[in-house]
């Protein structure tokens, strides 16, 4: 071998890239990876332009929900598979599935692929982040399955057989906050159906609060010993949507575009629907387009929010909204420390 070809494969092996760059490139890697599988004849039905799959491909990597076309009716099983599989790794992170392969394969995790993950997990330590994966991992499985399975009995006796890869689908998406959906109107057969209200809000109000949260929960039990972190999300997050739920209603409920065709019942059902949903999660139950502009504002400032930390939802985060609250009440009262729950406090 010449020695600049050895000398230039040395400098490559030495070439130290920042954990948040390497993150990007991953992402970008199945990306590009997501959008060839889904320009492939073999996942759609002759219709996908490969700026379309990379849209799509990018869409459901960032859990964004974004879409061009319906996606139950353009693309096939296997490409409804790719993208439940894209939303599933970008959701959950793609560092966290690399960890899961290299314990399964017995390979210790070292420093630089723990900076990775930190960086992908948002996290500010190194320390304990495999324990954090294997909560995310159990926390996601579980809810997914049994999101599926509640939602079979919406979907099989519907559907037949291809309800229970729906019920899959959607448990996946819903999860994961991606929103993408099946159907053209996305859910909004399912209106008035309580299953679908109570299993789907469910899935991504679980995947949106925080896999620390839901872990800290499940160790603990008790208002009482709950971190301040899972106090504030938890608050954070009813308030919202109550806030949300009851503002779509007051807004919308006679509005012949949105609830005003439909049954107090079936009202109160999208409302509690919506109320929920703007965080990030993406589906919906009634036509959007047919909303107020004031109803519009408020979907647009829950979105705005989003959810929490280390979790499947986007936006600035519950948490930073509480601290900003609590920060603007500590600056009237002329506090310099924050106080939250009676004891909490720090500055």
């Amino acid at each position: 071998m010449p020695p600049r070809i050895r000398k230039l494969l040395r400098r490559t092996r030495r070439l130290d890239l920042p954990p948040p760059l390497v993150l990007a490139l991953a992402y970008l890697g199945f990306i590009v990876a997501g959008a060839v599988l889904l320009w492939l004849p073999v996942s759609h039905h002759g219709s996908v332009t490969l700026n379309e799959a990379v849209f799509t491909a990018t869409s459901a990597v960032t859990v964004t929900g974004l879409i061009l076309s319906d996606t139950g009716a353009t693309f096939t099983g296997f490409g409804q598979a790719v993208i439940a599989l894209l939303i599933q790794l970008g959701g959950l992170g793609l560092m966290t599935f690399a960890v899961l392969v290299l314990s399964a394969l017995g390979i210790p995790v070292g420093l630089p692929q723990r900076l990775i993950l930190r960086e992908d997990l948002n996290q500010t330590s190194v320390s304990n982040l495999t324990v954090l994966v294997r909560i995310i991992l159990i926390v996601a499985l579980t809810c997914e399955a049994l999101g599926a399975l509640l939602l079979g009995f919406v979907f099989v006796p519907e559907y037949g057989w291809n309800g229970v890869w729906q019920a899959v689908f959607h448990a996946v998406s819903a999860f994961n906050n991606a929103g993408f959906a099946l159907h053209p109107d996305s859910l909004s057969q399912w209106v008035g159906n309580p299953l679908v209200n109570l299993v789907i809000p469910a899935l991504f109000i679980l995947g949106g609060i925080g896999f620390i949260v839901v872990g800290d929960l499940y160790q603990k039990r008790r208002w009482r010993t709950l971190t301040l972190h899972s106090k504030l999300m938890i608050t954070g997050t009813a308030v919202l949507i109550l806030w949300g739920a009851l503002g779509f209603a007051a807004l919308e409920w006679t509005n012949p575009a949105t609830l005003g065709p439909l049954e107090t019942g079936t009202k109160l059902w999208a409302s509690w629907f919506r109320g929920v949903t703007p965080r990030t999660a993406g589906f919906n139950t009634v036509d959007i387009g047919g909303m107020h502009d004031s109803t519009t504002l408020l979907t647009m400032t829950l979105m705005l929010v989003g959810g929490g930390s280390t979790s499947t939802a986007g936006g600035i985060k519950v948490t930073t909204l509480c601290v900003l609250l609590l920060a603007t009440i500590a600056f009237f009262r002329r506090r310099s420390s924050l106080h939250a729950f009676g004891t909490a406090r720090w500055g």
